[in-house]
């Protein structure tokens, strides 16, 4: 469980890894993502390659709800957005502190929050880098950068904590202790490399509705109901703004107020 863009999200999963002996692993592994704040749901499905100093991920993310009023932009819905990523991690044999990787990723949507609810894109991607550095098993620093298409980009930098239960700490503090975790042996029960985040397409409700007859018709000087309906007024209806030049320009008028709405049909012009 975690909390991320001001939502309380959680990941349960499952996967099987194929190891053969300590050259490399093969595995697949699928998850329920659900958003606890807003009852967002979806599923991932992911495969992975690893051998010692690497880490090889690709994941596909689909939606599995619809959508919800969104309390983020007003008059807009939510839902999750499908996508996937593809991620490389390396470390130095020479020097297993010093790690790096890289990411790309593609969600679909006309309104995809990747960088966020303000910076929605249609069909988003990103390419990602990071650097990280671990001084001892327990402690690493982060620095990355995002860059997305039409410009938009993110710089983070982060400070993490891996604490294994039931390990010592005196070993959770020994530097030496880095080589072992850079390896197939001492990696195989890490955490699967994927994004745990539910990233948000949006679109704009449908704040009103409203329906007119397809053909009025009349006699010269006749006036008529134009017939308004408005099945749906999210905020009210406070003024209705009619377009008739030919109308008017033919001494013809439309008056009324609210939805009731009245034509005067223009006198009739032989030939």
């Amino acid at each position: 469980i975690h909390r991320t863009d001001d939502r309380t999200q959680s990941n349960i999963g499952f996967g099987w890894r194929h190891f053969s002996g300590n050259d490399w692993m093969a595995g697949v592994n699928t998850f329920i993502d659900h958003d606890l704040s807003r009852s967002h749901t979806r599923i991932g499905v992911g495969a992975e390659y690893w051998r010692d100093y690497l880490k090889l991920s690709a994941n596909g993310y689909i939606r599995a709800s619809g959508w919800k009023k969104s309390p983020d932009i007003e008059d807009y819905q939510e839902r999750p957005a499908n996508g996937w990523d593809i991620r490389a991690e390396g470390y130095l044999p020479a020097w297993p502190q010093l790690g790096a990787s890289l990411m790309y990723e593609q969600y679909y949507g006309d309104e995809v929050g990747l960088f966020g609810k303000d910076k929605r894109q249609k069909d988003p991607h990103a390419i990602s880098a990071e650097v990280t550095y671990t001084p001892v098993p327990l402690l690493t620093l982060s620095g990355g950068h995002k860059q997305g298409k039409s410009g938009e980009n993110d710089t983070r930098f982060g400070l993490e904590v891996n604490y294994r239960s039931g390990e010592p700490l005196a070993k959770q503090l020994d530097t030496d202790s880095i080589r072992e975790r850079r390896m197939l042996a001492g990696s195989r029960y890490d955490l699967v490399e994927r994004n745990n985040n539910i990233v948000l397409e949006y679109r704009k409700s449908e704040v009103i509705r409203i329906a007119l007859p397809e053909r009025i018709e009349g006699k010269g000087g006749q006036t008529l109901s134009l017939g308004l309906v408005v099945s749906k007024a999210t905020h009210g209806l406070k003024n209705v703004q009619w377009e008739a030049p030919s109308l008017l320009a033919e001494g013809g008028k439309i008056t009324g107020q609210g939805s009731q709405w009245q034509v005067t049909l223009p006198a009739y012009r032989p030939g």
